[in-house]
């Protein structure tokens, strides 16, 4: 089981980004192997805004964030109060930035690991939460976490 951040979903669809290669290695793989994909529902704004700023096109950004939306395994996860309070919690404790908390709770209210090209999250996630890069869980992919 995944949480996998916006960074990786956007990194993906961008050839020219440097974690692109990588990015969609794992992500192809998670999709070939229906690996269950936690993302909580800020995932949505903030890869349509990521890909409408960077390339100036909004309808590639709209096509990107249904895609996302269609794929049967990947969940999108409402932000309720107790996600919002164990985020809280996490970003107060840990020093963790705000939506980047609302993921790390996601993924240990989920049991899941945490895939990220946000070197600052990785650090500060709390020792039982397993975070990784997308290179550096394209090993586990169908394995441990999946």
């Amino acid at each position: 089981m995944y949480v996998i951040d916006a960074s990786v979903l956007v990194a993906d669809i961008r050839p020219s980004d440097p974690h692109h290669e990588a990015a969609h290695a794992f992500l192809q793989g998670v999709r070939d192997r229906g690996c269950p994909v936690y993302l909580p529902a800020i995932v949505l704004p903030e890869i349509a805004a990521a890909i409408s700023r960077g390339t100036g096109d909004s309808v590639l950004a709209r096509r990107f964030v249904a895609l996302i939306q269609r794929i049967p395994h990947f969940e999108i996860v409402s932000v309720d109060e107790a996600l919002g309070h164990l985020a809280a919690a996490l970003a107060a404790r840990h020093a963790v930035r705000g939506c980047d908390a609302v993921y790390v709770a996601l993924a240990e209210a989920r049991g899941a690991r945490l895939i990220t090209l946000d070197h600052q999250q990785r650090e500060r996630v709390p020792g039982g939460i397993p975070a990784q890069s997308p290179a550096e869980a394209l090993s586990n992919v169908g394995h441990t976490g999946a």
